[in-house]
């Protein structure tokens, strides 16, 4: 019988294993926990890059719990454990998405609105080019609605050009598109956007594609920006 010491390292495996797995939305729990503490995930925050300190301290983690948790319960079962433990941390790790996903379903399956609306940023990415004195943009865009109900929301993709106020994305005004999103999905929409006419635009002549974008939805005069 697994005394309550086995079941506390489980529980700590778990846990390490939610720190540094990615879920549903594409983020890492672990970034999330260091940023709401005031640590940065990443030694260049600027542009998350340089060492993953919240990766690195989840493997730590992991590692530390995977070895407590095969050590005590080799004292009862003998064989077999290690690669047991081990298996059960690769099928969890790939499971972890599809919990969050329909974690996110259950606790917003009442509620309506731009609540329930989210974007994704893993797969999303946008390709712009300059026409005269707008910029056109052909986005890839996964956005989920949690609610049980069809929403209808305003969008525009956000550029950040790592925080740069002296961008082009500092001074152009994306137009906003009407979309439809089903219930209770998470859809991948290609979807063109163009910007407000400046004449700045036409000098730059701008071109290229990212995949550092956050997403504006807006619904009945509310406002909502991912990431915030």
């Amino acid at each position: 019988m697994t005394s309550k010491k086995g079941w506390l390292y489980v529980l700590f495996l778990l846990s390490s294993l939610i720190f540094v797995g990615f879920n549903h939305r594409g983020s890492i729990v672990g970034d999330d926990l260091f940023s709401a503490i005031g640590i940065p995930p990443w030694s260049d925050p600027v542009t998350s890059q340089g060492f993953h300190y919240s990766t690195i301290f989840g493997i730590v983690m992991v590692i530390i719990s995977g070895n407590l948790t095969i050590k005590h319960f080799r004292k009862h079962y003998k064989k077999y454990v290690g690669r047991t433990v081990l298996i059960s941390s690769i099928i969890f790790i790939y499971v972890y998405p599809l919990l969050t996903e329909q974690l996110y379903y259950l606790t917003h399956a009442k509620k309506t609105g731009i609540e329930v609306v989210d974007f994704l940023e893993k797969d999303s990415r946008c390709m712009y080019d300059t026409v005269e004195d707008i910029v056109s943009i052909q986005c890839t865009l996964r956005i989920a609605n949690y609610g049980g109900h069809d929403e209808n929301v305003k969008i525009r993709p956000i550029f950040q050009q790592y925080g740069d106020s002296q961008s082009m994305w500092s001074f152009i005004e994306v137009r906003h598109h009407d979309i439809t999103l089903t219930p209770r999905s998470i859809g991948i929409y290609s979807i063109r956007f163009e910007s407000e006419p400046d004449d700045r635009i036409a000098e730059l002549g701008a071109s290229g594609n990212t995949n550092s974008l956050g997403l504006e939805f807006v619904k009945d005069d509310q406002v909502k920006k991912i990431p915030l």
